[in-house]
């Protein structure tokens, strides 16, 4: 199997509707794209799937070796070897992949957001990231302030969906204010985890 092959494999196996829309792109851009997906799906994986958090740490910390391989044109895993001529074709910046990898590494830290801010730099890290070099491979137009800027997948990842994004920012809001709320009343969260059974049944 090359590379390609398991890239569009692991693709395909998680189901997404994304997957189907490359298949609509010239074929360099749905081979740079399916990479680019396969390899958030590849990281995605250690978290979901490591029930410990220090092995998990450990296999992101090997992830970052490989995106350094493939930036040197030495890399051993399937997808990091399609990213290779990924990255020199359509300049996608390491240090994007890097954050991708940050962002997977905040699920092993955070159970929950303390504020709004960490919240944005989380969703910045594990989508609009992703959605920026989309765009670059896509040859997607980028306001100069998203290019410079840590904006969030709120923002960006779906551009084409403006009042979801509104109910989606309304929502963490309220979450987020919620939280700060809670935390000045002293509210512990398993307050709203433990149940009192009735004796009387009811």
């Amino acid at each position: 199997m090359s590379p390609d092959e398991y890239c569009q494999e692991k693709a395909a196996q998680s189901g997404s509707s994304f997957y189907y829309s490359f298949l609509f792109l010239p074929p360099e851009k749905r081979r740079a794209i399916t990479a680019l997906y396969a390899y958030c799906r590849e990281v995605d994986d250690v978290v979901d799937e490591c029930s410990d958090a220090d092995l998990a740490r450990a296999k992101l910390a090997w992830w970052r070796q490989e995106i350094a391989g493939t930036f040197a044109g030495a890399a051993q895993h399937p997808v990091a070897k399609a990213l290779i001529p990924v990255v020199r074709q359509f300049d996608l910046p390491q240090a994007r992949f890097h954050e991708i990898i940050d962002g997977m590494a905040m699920d092993l830290q955070y159970n929950r957001y303390p504020d709004f801010a960490t919240l944005q730099s989380y969703c910045y890290r594990v989508a609009g990231v992703v959605g920026l070099m989309a765009a670059q491979i896509s040859a997607t137009a980028i306001p100069q302030r998203c290019a410079t800027q840590k904006i969030s997948a709120l923002r960006f990842s779906s551009p084409t969906s403006s009042a979801t994004s509104v109910k989606m920012r309304a929502a963490i809001a309220f979450i987020c204010r919620w939280t700060n709320w809670r935390a000045s009343v002293s509210l512990h969260p398993r307050s709203f985890t433990c149940v009192r059974r009735n004796p009387s049944g009811g």
